[in-house]
């Protein structure tokens, strides 16, 4: 098999006429794949400005073999898609996050080729998600790659590889135009190594084969692939990758390799800024490494449709388990949108179920109401082309009919102050494997640039769902709401068509609560302080506790350079991985030290000060009663006690103020963090990748400029403009100047097709330039 990539050279017109079939478009724009067919701005903007038809033209020179067989296959074109080929239509397909295939054989000539695709990105009733109202955008164009195929006239159409104990299975799917016979030969790599190779012969359009075939366990820490190759002679048919696992959703659980594992992740969707869908192989890939190694997450739900098979590929490379689902959300269409729904469902299933990553089939419209037959059928379609993985499908509503394995659901019942989580049994109304997919997210949207309270107080509510996931040993695991910001139809979000659901921003950049999610992880130390400990930020300017998210040990904690105590993991989440560790007391033993009281005198007037500090003035009797004599004892004014809480509480009028934060692991020293009022400031330019290479298209990377204190800790507030200019091989995606937001912004660039050195420029009108160099190989 022969891989022809299409993915340069294209001309593009933001409309269409019938005469374009025909006739090579005039003044067209030159453009690469993956291609949005409207960029947006990041926020206010009207989300049908993307909703059009529009045209594709590309001219493709073939040395057409007359013993082979010709496909066009398209990863996704956002939403239906009509291909013509030298003004025939060869083929259609309508749903935008599947894959499609077209047999071009009778139709592609020797020599030069017009290929012409009319694509449809208008919200279409026929097709899933459309029918009523969705929440996200679905952009539009030709947003994932285009490969010519080029296959013998004997060839493998798919291959199912799936292990069972050390027993390999293989499920072969042969099209045969000359004759009926394939001798292959079948092998089974690992890396460069030659595993296992034995002789087939291919004489039926299914072919089942069970051999004995020792393999190391993929799991999320050793996650061993392997390829299968299948050869006619020399000449390669087939290439997948696969690995040996096991997985179960039981009652109790779930189970990777017959251990149970709490599952902890994120939802993810595959939009970015400006260019919504259209991210190549490096954005996708980098995605999956934010969530495993970033964010500490052990599963992300691809909400609410298949992702790319590039973040797909990377999700198996390095161990992070997903659960995926056919597109839709809320609506179910008639009789004609449920066929289109089910062939989606095929298309996923097909696509992907060689991927180990994968641990469950969402068969259902996210949040949809029962529908028994439909849903019968979406469940009995992945059973029969997968009878490996379970099932699920993703409810809002309690007591829903359960034909799936596992019964999925969105939990929105914490609202900061109550339960995290809803008891399984309460919910399903039946004893059945549960996992929780969805909490948090519209329930507390944040800001990147919010008030502190506000930052601090999504950080609780992770932390608060996490702990009853983890509590209750019924529930598989929790999926949060959501990893990252995304755009939105009108009907949702802020009114700046922006849901701020997730712990990241949309560029991928960190608010307090992404650090919830790392610290539960051991892959580096992490010390997050969720709080920069400005009393301007605080109701009353009381700061009455500050969260520390860290996988560490214990905390020492300092104001300026008084040991003030150490601090444990909170009691208050005993059932997490890594409990936050509490900072609640600012005073340790400096009155004891620094005032001339006894002990008792000095415990009494550090209890009364921090619970002023944390509940006000209105004292209980107990305490006034208390406060009363030691003010008289020590013949203390009130104006005198009002300054040991202006000193010991307050910290005003000190010639300096650094509350430092020393993390210990095993009682060694790790790492230490500084935070305080800022004397300085500076900017902190850093990049994703300082080599790229282009693929079978563009590649790009991503600039994150973000304005930061001397202590190196991020300006929230900061609004600073900022300015990219590059020199060389590659281009900004999106405006060139655009406004730090919560402090700090990013800038993608793409390579242009040329090789080189790239020169970047950070400029403001407040700093130094920052420059930075990119090679692009």
């Amino acid at each position: 098999m022969k891989r022809i990539p299409l993915n340069n050279n294209w001309h593009y017109l933001d409309h269409f006429d019938p005469s374009f079939i025909d006739t090579p478009l005039v003044s067209p724009e030159e453009i690469r794949l993956p291609h949005t067919n409207k960029e947006l701005p990041y926020h206010y903007f009207d989300e049908r400005s993307y909703q059009f038809v529009s045209s594709y033209e590309q001219f493709l020179t073939v040395e057409k073999q007359t013993d082979k067989q010709y496909y066009l296959h398209f990863e996704g074109v956002m939403t239906v898609a009509t291909v013509y080929l030298n003004g025939i239509e060869v083929g259609s397909h309508k749903g935008g996050y599947t894959p499609f295939k077209i047999h071009v054989t009778d139709h592609l000539k020797n020599g030069e080729n017009r290929l012409f695709v009319k694509v449809d990105s208008t919200e279409r009733t026929d097709v899933p998600p459309f029918g009523f109202v969705v929440d996200y955008l679905t952009y539009g164009g030709i947003y994932r790659e285009v490969t010519l195929l080029e296959k013998e006239a004997n060839h493998i159409e798919d291959v199912f590889v799936h292990v069972e104990r050390d027993l390999l299975h293989i499920d072969i799917h042969s099209i045969f135009t000359k004759g009926n016979l394939i001798e292959a030969k079948i092998a089974i790599k690992q890396d460069d190594t030659l595993i296992k190779s034995f002789d087939q012969r291919l004489d039926q359009e299914t072919t089942q084969i069970v051999e004995t075939c020792h393999l190391n366990t993929w799991d999320i820490d050793t996650p061993n692939m392997y390829t299968l190759e299948i050869y006619s002679g020399e000449v390669l048919l087939y290439q997948t990758r696969f690995a040996k696992r096991d997985i179960a959703f039981k009652v109790d659980g779930f189970y990777l390799n017959g251990e149970r594992l709490k599952l902890r992740g994120l939802n993810r969707h595959q939009s970015y800024p400006y260019v919504g869908y259209a991210m190549p192989s490096s954005a996708q890939k980098r995605d999956a490494d934010i969530l495993k190694y970033d964010l500490g997450c052990t599963v992300v739900r691809s909400s609410h449709y298949p992702p790319s098979r590039h973040f797909l590929d990377r999700c198996d490379d390095i161990g992070l388990l997903v659960v995926t689902e056919l597109p839709g959300w809320q609506h179910i269409g008639d009789d004609l949108w449920k066929e289109v729904a089910k062939e989606n469902v095929r298309e996923m299933i097909i696509r992907d179920r060689n991927h180990p990553s994968i641990i469950l089939w969402g068969v259902r419209i996210n949040e949809s109401p029962d529908d028994d037959s439909f849903y019968q059928a979406t469940n009995h379609i992945a059973h029969e082309l997968d009878p490996t993985r379970p099932t699920g499908g993703v409810r809002n509503f309690k007591g829903s009919t359960l034909f799936e394995d596992v019964y999925t659901y969105n939990d929105f019942v914490h609202r900061g102050d109550n339960i995290g989580l809803e008891a399984p049994k309460k919910v399903a109304k039946q004893t059945a494997p549960y996992l929780v997919t969805e909490y948090n997210g519209h329930m507390y949207p944040t800001k990147p640039f919010d008030d502190e309270i506000h930052r601090i107080n999504q950080v609780k509510r992770h932390l608060n769902v996490l702990e009853y996931a983890y509590r209750d040993p019924k529930i598989s695991g929790a999926i949060g709401w959501c990893m990252f910001d995304y755009n939105t139809h009108k009907d949702f979000g802020s009114g700046d068509k922006i849901c701020y659901h997730g712990v990241l921003d949309m560029f991928r950049n960190t608010k307090y609560a992404a650090h919830v999610y790392a610290s539960q992880n051991d892959h580096e130390p992490i010390l997050e302080i969720a709080s920069n400990l400005q009393i301007g930020d605080f109701e009353a300017s009381e700061i009455k506790e500050v969260i520390v998210l860290t996988n560490l040990d214990e905390v020492k904690f300092y104001i300026n350079e008084d040991y003030i105590k150490t601090f444990k993991p909170s009691k208050e989440y005993t059932h997490l991985d890594h409990p936050p560790i509490i900072i609640d007391d600012f005073i340790g033993n400096l009155i004891h030290d620094n005032e001339p009281y006894s002990k008792k005198d000095a415990d009494t007037i550090k209890a009364i000060l921090l619970h002023i500090m944390k509940h006000g003035m209105n004292l209980p009797l107990r305490l006034k009663l208390k406060m009363a004599w030691v003010l008289f004892k020590n013949k203390l004014s009130i104006d005198e006690a009002a300054k040991l809480y202006e000193h010991y509480v307050g910290k005003w009028g000190l010639a300096s103020l650094t509350y430092r934060f020393e993390g210990y692991k095993n009682g060694a020293l790790v790492m230490t963090k500084q935070v305080g009022p800022s004397y300085s400031n500076h900017l902190s330019v850093t990049i994703d990748d300082n080599e790229i290479a282009e693929t079978d298209t563009y590649e790009v990377t991503k600039m994150t400029v973000m304005h930061k204190d001397h202590n190196d800790n991020r300006l929230f507030y900061s609004a600073l403009p900022v300015t990219l200019t590059i020199d060389g091989p590659l281009e900004c995606i999106g405006p060139k100047t655009r406004p730090l937001r919560g402090g700090v912004t990013s800038f993608h660039v793409k390579t242009t097709g040329k090789k080189g050195l790239a020169k970047a420029i950070i400029s403001t009108q407040e700093f130094p330039d920052e420059r930075l160099e990119i090679t692009v190989l």
